[in-house]
């Protein structure tokens, strides 16, 4: 018992009263701050206590992963702070003349029972401030024996101090706020004192943690020196929400709210600004840029933003790279924008460089090994030394790629490439990828104009790219871009017209195009949401006068089920012999019921409805009972030798011959008159089993004949599908499109075009067997058709004038650059 008793109040008693006595008391830190030993901050010390400056000191600590945190106001440099939380502590301290920060600095400390005070020193850093110094010159020659000074008044002390060189230029210092000369002097006496040594001189007082921009001017042998103003090389990229812009060499900069571009407030400057706007004049205010002035003149250059991954039909997926692996044919400089734009290195012809992102940031791998990381929001520039270079991308395949190209960083930490060339050098691989270069030189320059006015008209109104700094995209959302290697007839078409676009009303005209028409040219309104005057909706019949009207579903029916495609080239239809002209897929009535379930917007109507909707649709009925009975015994035996119904091969030429008969009313005008008090939402369909398609109506298209509406009547009810659902209710997918040359696919992921009928064929019982679209058509079949420009060239003799004046009518063509 002893024994214990002694252990006890020996040995661990002592050590709780220690533990106790800890756990009540609290840590010291003292600190302390030290100012930094060089000229400029001695001299901005030193100045600010001649001025009668009061400096105050702030201090914030907070511990790491802790919920404790502090801000202190001192007017010592030394501050003495007990805390009660053992950990790692970050303690900065801020020197403060008013709102102005001059000097900051950070240390760490770690607080545990080891020391229960500290000494902390502070060592502090000037805050530093930016200036740009930007040149505007005519000649290159007037730099030529001319340097330019920047001397510190506080301490004169020259600060830097370098001969002008458009190769340096734009410069973007770190300055340490204070006064300052600005001088540029004659080279063979910049170590005078001698007045005629000077050219042009200014002063700028340099507050903490703010932007200086300079601009050095030579203009009519006149030198000047001007501040708030700036001349930059090219704008690349914008952000529409944040208000940034970034400059090829200047980096990034903010807009101001009073905006003036070329001398006009403009709030919406997202609309007037593009990237790839090259030579600007800006002024700032207080960090800001406040006015924008630039020529006004038609870009001659692209910057295309490459597509990593594309649909079927070549529309773009994705474009971010993992990595980016280029190998270059002749030589070409690498650059970055990584706080100031530099070169990093000169790439060798042949020699393969690889661009990556890690966790540490961008880096450069070559044979020699790795450089870098560069900065996430840095951005890298490669750039030819000669026009004939190419560049491979082993991410793109084997065609090459001329002029320069951008590589960042996406909001996905992916790398995104952006190719910056001429248009003309564009529009080669182009012409070669939209169009085979089999056709005709005069439809391969159609082509071209068409092309180059589309690529100008979406330089100047299309943003989507803007954040990231391109322009387009290298995929069918715009034009097919390097999809095929230029080849010598649209190079040719191109030089040929080079420059040369539509223009309508001052602007690039609306040149939308397509691969074939079924006939028949749509409206963009029903595509675009816009109506643009000079595209109209028309039948595409050359060389003959026919009075055939497609105002009506049987009469379309019996147009686009005419697959004999000698009778349709007869009738002025060109690009009848072309496999997609007429197209058609057939669906069982089965399987549209079971699509038609899953559609989420389907309305039901009242089943009495469908005696007035047959009633409406019964001139369909005459006319087809009409050609069927009277005009039987005179159709051709070349056309009685055909496939096709008896009705559709003679349409033509019993059309104007029906004045009668014909129906007048749209299919829109129809169906109004059902009772809209019956549309309810559609629910599920009970005994799907015993529920039979009867019938299909398309009841409403737009102006430009696309299908709009349609209603399925089935046994049990009528069911009114509308806009998107109707294309997914008539979804192609995995199923068999045959196109007027027997050619079948089975690859399509949506139809060949909109512009389609439905034909229903039923049984014996009155129930629908099976269901077939007849459609004519490859894309949107708005503006110009690919194939019939090739025709009108080769069989008509048009020229590319003639061909665009056609398809885009009230347009003027003009050379532009």
């Amino acid at each position: 018992m002893n024994k214990l008793f002694y252990f006890l109040t020996i040995v661990l008693l002592p050590s709780l009263f220690n533990v106790l006595t800890f756990s009540q008391e609290s840590f010291t830190l003292n600190i302390s701050l030290k100012f930094p030993m060089d000229f400029e901050s001695d001299a901005l010390i030193n100045n600010l206590k001649i001025a009668g400056a009061e400096l105050s000191y702030v201090y914030e600590i907070s511990i790491f992963g802790g919920d404790y945190s502090a801000t202190i106001s001192s007017t010592s440099t030394v501050l003495s702070l007990e805390v009660s939380q053992q950990g790692l502590y970050e303690i900065s301290a801020s020197v403060m003349v008013g709102k102005d920060t001059y000097f900051k600095g950070v240390a760490t400390a770690t607080v545990d029972y080891s020391s229960l005070t500290q000494d902390i020193e502070i060592l502090l850093k000037p805050v530093m401030s930016k200036m740009l110094i930007t040149l505007d010159i005519n000649d290159v020659d007037e730099l030529k024996g001319k340097r330019i000074l920047i001397t510190s008044k506080d301490s004169s002390r020259v600060v830097f101090n370098e001969l002008l060189d458009v190769s340096i230029f734009p410069l973007m210092i770190d300055i340490t706020p204070g006064s300052y000369k600005v001088d540029i002097v004659a080279e063979n006496n910049v170590t005078s004192n001698s007045t005629k040594a000077l050219l042009s001189t200014t002063e700028l007082k340099i507050q903490p943690g703010r932007f200086y921009p300079l601009m050095v001017s030579f203009k009519k042998e006149t030198l000047t020196l001007s501040k708030n103003l700036a001349k930059v090389s090219k704008l690349i990229a914008f952000d529409i929400n944040t208000r940034e812009v970034i400059f090829e060499r200047e980096g990034k900069y903010k807009l101001s709210k009073s905006l003036s571009i070329n001398g006009k407030n403009n709030s919406s400057w997202s609309n007037v600004l593009f990237p790839g706007i090259c030579d600007l004049y800006l002024v700032f205010e207080d960090g800001e840029i406040t006015s924008i002035s630039y020529e006004e003149n038609f870009p001659s250059r692209v910057r295309v933003l490459l597509s990593s991954k594309q649909t079927s039909v070549g529309g773009l997926l994705s474009s971010g790279f993992e990595q980016v692996t280029v190998k270059p044919h002749q030589d070409y400089l690498l650059f970055v924008f990584d706080n100031t734009y530099y070169q990093v290195m000169k790439i060798q012809s042949g020699c393969v460089v690889r661009f990556q992102n890690s966790s540490e940031g961008l880096s450069v791998e070559t044979a020699d090994g790795i450089i870098g990381p560069f900065q996430k929001s840095s951005r890298f520039y490669i750039r030819p030394l000669s026009k004939d270079s190419s560049i491979e991308i082993a991410e793109k395949g084997k065609n090459k790629y001329s002029g320069t190209f951008e590589i960042i960083i996406d909001n996905n930490g992916r790398l995104s490439i952006i190719n910056d060339l001429s248009i003309e050098e564009y529009l080669k691989s182009v012409v070669s990828s939209e169009m085979p270069s089999t056709y005709h030189p005069e439809a391969l320059k159609a082509q071209a104009v068409a092309s180059r006015t589309y690529t100008l008209s979406k330089i100047l109104s299309d943003r989507r790219y803007a954040r990231l700094g391109a322009n387009i995209d290298d995929s069918t959302n715009f034009q097919a871009y390097n999809f095929q290697k230029p080849n010598e007839k649209a190079s040719k078409a191109v030089m040929e017209t080079e420059g040369e676009i539509l223009v309508y009303r001052g602007k690039p005209a609306e040149t939308f195009y397509f691969a074939v028409s079924g006939g028949y040219l749509m409206d963009p309104a029903d595509v675009f949401t816009s109506k643009i005057i000079y595209l109209t909706p028309k039948i595409m019949s050359f060389g003959t006068e026919m009075p055939l009207s497609l105002d009506d579903e049987m009469a379309l029916l019996n147009f686009l089920k005419n697959w004999n495609f000698s009778l349709l080239r007869d009738l002025g239809f060109p690009e009848a012999i072309n496999g997609y002209f007429r197209w058609k897929v057939e669906y069982s009535p089965e399987e549209l019921l079971r699509i038609l379930k899953s559609l989420k917007g389907v309305t039901t109507l009242n089943l009495a409805n469908a005696e007035i909707l047959k009633s409406k649709y019964k001139p369909t009925e005459l006319l087809t009972d009409f050609v069927n009975l009277v005009l039987k015994p005179r159709l051709s035996s070349e056309t009685a030798n055909t496939n096709i119904t008896k009705v559709e091969n003679d349409f033509f030429e019993i059309m104007s011959t029906l004045p009668e008969i014909q129906v007048q009313v749209s299919t829109t005008q129809q169906f109004q008159d059902i009772s809209q008090e019956s549309i309810q939402h559609y629910g599920d369909f009970s005994d799907i089993q015993q529920e039979r398609i009867i019938n299909v109506y398309v009841t409403r298209r737009t102006p430009g004949k696309y299908v709009k509406e349609v209603i399925v009547e089935t046994n049990k009810g009528l069911y009114k599908i509308s806009d998107e659902q109707v294309l997914k209710l008539f979804s192609p997918q995995g199923k068999k499109v045959v196109l007027r040359n027997g050619i079948v696919r089975s690859d399509f992921s949506s139809l060949p075009s909109s512009f389609f009928t439905v034909d229903v064929v039923k049984n014996d019982y009155g129930y629908a067997e099976k269901v077939v679209l007849y459609g004519g058509g490859f894309g949107h079949g708005i503006g110009m058709s690919q194939v019939a420009v090739n025709f009108l060239a080769k069989d008509y003799g048009w020229d590319y004038i003639t061909i665009l004046s056609f398809f885009y009518p009230g347009t003027v063509l003009s050379k532009v650059y």
